[in-house]
């Protein structure tokens, strides 16, 4: 039995993942890593995942080669290929990500227990846009490359935008939450 899941099951289970990421963290460290993932995503829409996979795939291998005495290829290597490319993608979205975490945790160091739960609570909309933003450039990069295939359907670029409002309700939901527990609540 094979267990598939939707489009919109695949939006909802990123955003619900990236939101509670977002509440863990708080809203200080959201930011943070919010920022370094839309730049990276940013980056990558503008075709920077090609040049990533060049550099790994073709000039560092020119490199070895050179260096070497041509002891590794008689001629330059091809140019990287969809997967290739999609794995470039993939790996520099994850090492961005993680890049913004070791930079938000250096930046806003906290001990356990000391964010505040107004904190947490608004930390959850940089997460949701952060999830947004990461579903929608995966799901694009799985749409250009439909050669690989991972048994999840992506949703559609054409259908991610449907969302947005659904999504602006759940962001002014918890807004008026992490307000109300800074009004109410204590630590």
């Amino acid at each position: 039995m094979a267990l598939f899941l939707s489009s919109v099951q695949c939006l909802v289970i990123g955003l619900f993942i990236f939101g509670l990421f977002g509440f863990l963290q708080g809203w200080r460290n959201g930011l943070v890593i919010m920022g370094f993932t839309l730049a990276a995503v940013l980056f990558l829409y503008i075709g920077g995942a090609t040049g990533i996979a060049t550099i790994f795939f073709v000039r560092i291998p020119q490199t070895i080669n050179i260096l070497t005495g041509g002891a590794l290829f008689s001629s330059s290597p091809p140019q990287p290929g969809a997967p290739q490319v999609l794995i470039s993608a993939l790996i520099m979205l994850g090492v961005t990500m993680l890049i913004g975490i070791l930079v938000g945790n250096r930046a806003f160091p906290s001990k356990p227990g000391s964010v505040s739960t107004s904190d947490h609570f608004l930390g959850i909309i940089p997460g949701l846009v952060t999830g947004y933003a990461v579903v929608s450039y995966v799901s694009h990069l799985f749409a250009s490359n439909p050669s690989v295939s991972v048994g999840v359907t992506t949703p559609s670029p054409n259908s991610l935008g449907n969302y947005i409002v659904v999504l602006v309700l759940i962001v002014l939901a918890v807004l008026v939450i992490g307000l109300l527990t800074a009004r109410f609540g204590r630590k």
